[in-house]
């Protein structure tokens, strides 16, 4: 069995498409666990609207591509249309596999995750996730709690 950190992400009708993700995960893996969703502020390009995003635990005997091909499955499922180049668009549901670049930096992943496993260890730096995300709460403006 393998554990993996998921960050789940929607800044299109979020309080339809997070729900119905959350349901599908937990279809497929009972023992799931989910972070708080929080309400943040869009990144980068991602356009003006708000995002639900939140972390999320489990545990499979699937390897990381059959796990990130069920990912995919869920997304296309709720609307997801990934268009070549435009990696920064609006979307239904955005689910990733941590680790994943950069991730330590960015606030709407780490404080997610920090609150399922704060003790786990990023390879890359050493630092717990907890610690992580301490550092990115003092810049995390427009950061939300939507609901548990």
């Amino acid at each position: 069995m393998s554990v993996f950190y998921l960050s789940l992400g929607s800044n299109i009708e979020p309080e339809k498409n997070i729900p119905a993700c959350l349901k599908k995960l937990s279809a497929l893996w009972p023992q799931i666990r989910f972070s708080t969703v929080y309400e943040t502020d869009p990144v980068g390009p991602a356009g003006t609207q708000k995002f639900w995003n939140l972390a999320a635990e489990l545990e499979t005997q699937k390897t990381e591509s059959e796990l990130r091909a069920d990912l995919r499955e869920i997304e296309a499922g709720l609307g997801r249309v990934r268009v070549p180049g435009e990696r920064f668009a609006p979307r239904t549901i955005d689910i990733d596999i941590l680790p994943q670049a950069d991730y330590q930096r960015q606030a709407f992943m780490m404080i997610p995750l920090a609150e399922i496993a704060p003790e786990s260890v990023d390879k890359e730096s050493g630092l717990s996730f907890k610690t992580l995300a301490d550092r990115l709460r003092k810049d995390s403006g427009g950061f939300r709690a939507i609901r548990r």
